[in-house]
């Protein structure tokens, strides 16, 4: 009887290294990286010359011969931790005894972080955020985002501490050193989050049990449930379908479709003897609205903001002026961006802006909607359409009812489109249907084909 041959990260990779770096190469190929023979070969030939003890070096390698692109970065990542998965350390029961205070304990797996990060050790890291996940994210099973979970772990975390923490030490330093510091430090607060909500957008995705590469149709995955390495393929297949339905609209604006003129049409068949040989149509004169899009990049809705911004934007012809903003509890205007950005920004971009946050960095309509009339509300008047993006949850804060309200009296027309499941609108502290009630139209749009359909209805 034949012994089972061990899993592949028992074996080492200098074992089977040519059949993992085919299975990495097969998932990034099915995720959109092109991956050519000869790139292959060359991450094949980096192993030789690689410490293959060290998973983060032969991460390095492989990254640096397979991804040309820094936007495949994510899906690199994701694939690569499915390929070599790491492995968990075992768990010491008599090093910890249940005296230990639950203070203290935590307090050890944020100085870990901490040491993580200033190490560099990307394993490390790895298992001390996986821990802080279990302790921290909560339930899995609520329907909410991979970034509304990774903005819990990071309140319950504290991130001002942990930044404190990192800077640690340099009180003596010299300016110059202390900036250093700083710019390093918020660096590694960046890391912290994005490899957090990688981390747990996994987990969601194999909760659900759906796999990136074998989805069917990317166009109606929930966005707000996609993983990253989904993300990135969606962001490919978003582009073309904004191009089309651009297309398909200016041709239904050339074709006119207003009706027959019947007085014209009467008035050039008198040449035929009375016989309306050619019917004359009523010209159209069409009327350009503006464009103003306010969009939720809360942790819970920041992934799904782009899509949006970047379809809008793709359909500028359709209105005479597009201008664009994001909100949490504060409010900027990106339209700059996203003019001199034709493909779907990663959110991360967005969450940069200064003002964007404008208190404790969670999700605020009526403070946010209040600033945009404060400093921009001239902006809306009887000729313009706006459009607001977001799931209306502002964690049981006031109301922006009356904002809303008052944004529909201004303009031409108010539209709501709310990434969520229609299912779950008016649960906890969704406000969907009382801001509703102040819309032209309220849509669902949880995935980009009703997102697309959506934005083909309001025009």
């Amino acid at each position: 009887m034949s012994t089972p041959a061990p899993p592949a990260e028992a074996r080492g990779i200098s074992e089977v290294g040519p059949l993992l770096v085919v299975a990495l190469v097969t998932r990034l190929r099915a995720g959109g990286v092109p991956v050519s023979t000869s790139e292959v070969l060359d991450a094949m030939s980096s192993l030789r010359h690689s410490d293959l003890a060290s998973r983060g070096r032969v991460r390095a390698a492989l990254r640096a011969t397979l991804v040309k692109d820094s936007s495949h970065d994510v899906l690199f990542r994701r694939s690569f931790d499915a390929v070599f998965p790491v492995a968990r350390p075992e768990v010491d029961a008599t090093a910890r005894t249940s005296a230990d205070p639950v203070v203290d304990d935590q307090e050890q797996l944020l100085d870990s972080v901490i040491r993580a990060l200033r190490e560099e050790d990307e394993q490390e890291l790895e298992h001390t955020l996986d821990e802080a996940i279990t302790r921290f994210s909560g339930n899995h099973d609520d329907g909410r985002s991979a970034g509304h979970h990774t903005q819990r772990v990071l309140r319950r975390m504290n991130v001002p501490d942990l930044y404190r923490r990192y800077l640690e030490g340099d009180a003596d330093s010299t300016d110059f050193d202390r900036g250093v510091g700083a710019a390093e430090a918020r660096a590694a607060m960046e890391q912290m989050s994005r490899r957090l909500t990688d981390m747990l957008a996994g987990r969601l995705r194999e909760g659900a049990g759906v796999e990136a590469q074998h989805l069917d149709d990317l166009q109606d995955r929930p966005l707000l449930r996609a993983g990253p390495d989904e993300l990135v393929a969606m962001r490919i297949a978003m582009r073309p379908l904004a191009r089309h339905l651009a297309a398909k609209l200016s041709a239904q604006r050339r074709r006119g479709g207003a009706g027959v003129d019947m007085r014209r049409t009467i008035r050039a068949s008198m040449g035929y003897g009375g016989v309306p040989v050619a019917p004359v149509l009523r010209r159209r004169r069409p009327t350009k609205p503006d464009l103003v899009v306010l969009c939720d990049v809360s942790g819970s809705t920041a992934q799904f903001a782009p899509f949006t911004l970047t379809l809008l934007h793709a359909l500028h012809e359709e209105f005479r002026r597009v201008r664009s903003f994001v909100f949490i509890d504060g409010i900027v205007e990106i339209t700059e961006i996203m003019q001199n950005n034709p493909g779907v920004l990663d959110p991360h971009h967005l969450l940069g802006k200064r003002g964007l946050v404008a208190d404790d960095g969670r999700s605020d309509y009526a403070r946010a909607m209040t600033t945009f009339l404060a400093s921009w509300g001239d902006v809306v008047t009887a000729k313009t359409t706006v459009i607001v993006a977001g799931d209306t949850r502002s964690h049981d804060r006031e109301a922006a009812t009356s904002v809303v309200a008052e944004l529909n009296r201004r303009a031409r027309r108010l539209y709501w489109l709310n990434p969520e499941p229609r299912a779950e609108w008016d649960t906890r502290d969704s406000r969907a249907t009382e801001y509703a009630t102040h819309c032209t139209g309220a849509f669902e749009v949880s995935t980009i084909r009703q997102l697309t359909g959506a934005v083909a209805q309001i025009l």
